[in-house]
């Protein structure tokens, strides 16, 4: 794998608990925790292949989807504002992250495998999740997520993307920086804190990124030519 893939995977393991834990506890203001993030995702995403079009537009479209879901319809709320100003360069970060993954070599060799493996996790975790927490959102969630996976023809892209998220949910809810409403508004099915299917947002963000960015020109970059959308 590549070493800057590596360092960048490091980095991000250290930062964004790092991040959520200040936000948890107040100490740092909204303003600052927002240009850290942006900062962080810009000097990795410069030093990526992903094409800097990509990030723009997929914190573009996580902008858009806060808004509604979580302002418009409630599906969550956060702890210390509305929308957190290191929420939409962090959608950047985990896409980035998501991409980057889906470039390495090694990772592509075992796609299918890993594909399984994350069809196998994911659907233990939303039976787990409706049977202890009466998780009926969740479930739902994961059956569009799986669909959607299957077929996709960016699969290893998804599952990354999968892997991620619910290790970003976990952490995020059990500290407390937001939490997933019990009872889904205008819906009224029982939804765990976080449902276990809540990868399919993130999975839906990079399949409508993608889409977008696929009708975009390439883009040449030091190390090549670079299709905007490519995983």
């Amino acid at each position: 794998m590549e070493r800057r893939f590596i360092i960048f995977l490091i980095a991000a393991a250290l930062y964004i608990p790092a991040l959520l834990l200040a936000d948890t506890r107040g100490l740092i203001p909204q303003l600052a925790l927002g240009l850290a993030t942006l900062g962080f995702l810009t000097v990795f995403a410069l030093r990526s292949k992903i094409d800097t079009r990509q990030i723009v537009c997929v914190v573009l479209v996580a902008t858009t989807g806060e808004i509604v879901l979580s302002l418009g319809w409630g599906l969550y709320t956060y702890r210390n504002a509305l929308i957190p100003l290191y929420v939409p360069f962090g959608h950047g970060v985990f896409y980035a992250l998501a991409a980057a993954s889906a470039r390495q070599q090694t990772l592509r060799r075992h796609a299918r495998t890993i594909t399984r493996s994350v069809l196998v996790s994911g659907s233990i975790i939303a039976a787990v999740s409706f049977f202890f927490f009466q998780d009926q959102w969740g479930l739902l969630w994961w059956i569009a997520a799986a669909i959607l996976l299957l077929r996709s023809h960016n699969q290893l892209l998804l599952s990354a993307a999968f892997v991620y998220t619910i290790l970003l949910e976990w952490l995020g809810t059990a500290i407390g920086n937001w939490q997933w409403a019990a009872v889904v508004p205008h819906v009224g099915l029982h939804s765990a804190n976080p449902p276990g299917g809540v990868g399919m947002l993130y999975i839906l963000l990079d399949l409508i990124t993608v889409a977008i960015c696929s009708a975009m020109p390439a883009v040449v970059l030091n190390d090549g030519v670079v299709a905007v959308g490519e995983s």
